[in-house]
């Protein structure tokens, strides 16, 4: 899943091959309306179209500044702004675009001005029909509280307790259905973890992650099936998830689920920030 990727070579996003990149039709959108709504923060404040984050978090969509309209004020005058926002707050600037606008002129006037290509990130949906969610033998999935699944998940990925707690903090503030999912061997020990956000008839994917010593057994398809057949229980029609471009592994475990890419975002950042 995405997790904010390294700082991408090229100056400029890749997502020609993005079907149907830049249009917005619906689906798009109701989609990237979903994923803000499924990672909202309880820090942000809506700007001459942009919505300003402010979450500590490790993700950096939790805490960047996303592109959700055309603005009216000149865009040194709203970097100078965001970025005092953002230093008031312990963080550095970052502009998050996506290939569905509805700024496309932003990227370049960005570039122009050394602002740093980084994270491209992917997002795939798939229409979401009956799933099997059958657990393969010994393997047991269960749903827990948000402050469990972000201790283990965060163990899983070695994250600061800093980071543990914003990502329980979160996901408890979150006004739609979650479904925080552990899985456990036959041993009782936690082989992988996964988030279901169901919005309406979407079902969006989050934070699987499988534990270092148990991959490439099998645990994270399984998982993935569990989440979809709940998801298609609960009503979702489509179902939508996250995903570097270059994670190769994962990205052909959601293909063979019927994952395909829909529209992709990747993040600005200024020169002195290149790794913010």
């Amino acid at each position: 899943m995405s997790a904010d990727a390294m700082v991408c070579a090229s100056s400029s996003p890749s997502v020609t091959h993005v079907p149907q990149a830049g249009l917005r039709d619906a689906l798009r959108v109701r989609l990237e309306e979903a994923a803000l709504n499924a990672t909202a923060v309880q820090a942000q404040l809506l700007y001459d179209g942009w919505l300003v984050r402010f979450a500590p978090s490790a993700a950096k969509r939790a805490r960047s500044v996303n592109v959700l309209g055309l603005s009216t004020r000149p865009l040194d005058e709203r970097l100078a702004y965001c970025s005092s926002l953002y230093a008031r707050h312990g963080l550095p600037l970052v502009l998050r675009l996506t290939s569905l606008g509805p700024d496309f002129g932003l990227d370049a006037e960005l570039q122009a001005r050394q602002f740093i290509h980084t994270g491209e990130t992917r997002v795939m949906c798939m229409p979401l029909a009956s799933a099997d969610g059958d657990s393969p033998r010994g393997l047991r999935f269960e749903t827990v509280d948000a402050a469990r699944f972000a201790a283990v998940a965060g163990e899983m990925r070695a994250h600061s307790p800093a980071h543990v707690r914003e990502h329980r903090q979160r996901l408890q503030g979150l006004a739609l259905d979650v479904q925080p999912v552990l899985a456990t061997d036959a041993a009782g020990r936690c082989v992988a973890a996964g988030l279901g956000v169901l919005d309406g008839d979407v079902l969006g994917l989050f934070d699987i992650v499988t534990h270092p010593d148990e991959r490439r057994k099998g645990h994270a398809d399984a998982l993935l099936r569990h989440l979809l057949a709940c998801g298609a229980a609960g009503g979702a029609r489509h179902a939508y998830l996250q995903v570097e471009p270059e994670n190769t592994a994962a990205r052909a475990l959601y293909d063979r689920h019927g994952f395909k890419d829909c529209y992709a975002y990747w993040y600005r950042v200024p020169a002195e920030h290149p790794v913010a």
